[in-house]
């Protein structure tokens, strides 16, 4: 009976252990599904389009803050201010070297931005000269962004000054070899900087909504003022980077054949993953295939001859971990020949 009872506790001491180790190997497996599948919510639950890392922006208002525990607490980015205004030390963030060195030490990648105060071409100089003095030594990933939202220089200056502003200050930062972007809110974009300059400069858009009601293009949307982070006391800016996916229209062509379709589409890029989308109406249900957008063509057979199907695509790419999807297309209608 000894002897039964050491081996009993020897199976039941092995089952445990298997049971550990297909555990570890589940979860390993599992978290590195959840990884691919990534998705980014906003406060009402619903998916943010085009969002494919969460970050946070702060300046020397945020206080001290705790980058070990912002970095576990799954930030993914961070935009620094270095300051404001033309290059006077005066003007620098007191907190940008303690926040650019925590960001290195834990592993966040980060970009820098600067709130600008000029409203001559001379001042835009010297504000770039600002960020690029502040910028020695340090290792930034992100753009260097010119925060554009203060309202008096908006009331002094015109829609092509603050478009040459830009402009400076974005050629002097690229020259030094780093990219340079604007920073300002919805409606600033919509009716103060207006210039075609702003759309090939780039933007980063603050929006507290939802969703981002910006109908432009923009690379980073700052979402609220009221996000909650571990390692910062208070509210802190939360922002999103958006892909330029998010943007895409992509233009669909329909050929009908016997009982079946020919659907085409631009653009077709490698990496990419085109759904194709077919009903018998707008409002039924709708079927879908999938094929690699490269290839730029799919075949569907099977259809119903004589009767009108109503097509539409959408085309995805992985960012990162993240699956994000273009616009749908426009529906088209095509009868199919008997």
């Amino acid at each position: 009976m000894k002897h039964m009872r050491i081996h009993k506790r020897i199976c039941y001491q092995w089952f445990v252990f298997i049971l550990f180790v297909a555990g570890l190997f589940w979860g390993i497996a599992l978290s590195g599904n959840a990884a691919v599948k990534k998705t980014y919510r906003s406060t009402d639950g619903s998916v943010i389009p085009g969002a494919y890392a969460k970050g946070i922006d702060v300046s020397k208002n945020n206080g001290e803050i705790d980058w070990k525990k912002v970095k576990e607490s799954g930030v993914e980015f961070a935009m620094i201010r270095c300051g404001y205004g033309s290059n006077i030390t005066s003007q620098d963030d007191s907190r940008w070297l303690e926040n650019a060195k925590g960001c290195e030490a834990v592993g966040i990648p980060y970009g820098v931005y600067l709130y600008s105060y000029a409203d001559t071409k001379a001042k835009a100089v010297s504000e770039a000269n600002h960020v690029l003095r502040l910028l020695k030594g340090r290792k930034i990933t992100y753009p260097v962004y010119l925060d554009m939202e203060d309202a008096s220089v908006f009331s002094k200056t015109t829609v092509k000054t603050r478009a040459l502003i830009a402009k400076t200050f974005c050629s002097r930062i690229k020259a030094a070899g780093y990219k340079a972007s604007v920073y300002s809110g919805k409606y600033n974009f919509e009716k103060e900087l207006t210039d075609p300059v702003f759309d090939t400069l780039g933007r980063w858009v603050a929006h507290y909504s939802r969703q981002c009601g910006y109908s432009g293009t923009y690379q980073i949307w700052q979402a609220t003022n009221k996000g909650r982070v571990s390692g910062i006391n208070g509210y802190v800016d939360i922002d999103y980077l958006i892909s330029s996916q998010a943007f895409v229209k992509p233009v669909i062509k329909v050929t009908a054949g016997k009982k079946k379709a020919k659907v085409t589409w631009k653009p077709k890029k490698t990496g990419s993953t085109c759904e194709i989308y077919y009903a018998l109406s707008k409002t039924g249900k709708w079927k879908k295939v999938q094929k690699s957008g490269k290839t730029g063509t799919c075949l569907i057979k099977g259809l119903k001859a004589g009767r009108a199907y109503y097509f539409r695509i959408r085309i995805s790419r992985k960012v990162r971990n993240t699956v994000v999807y273009s616009r749908y297309s426009a529906i088209k209608k095509c009868k199919i020949r008997r």
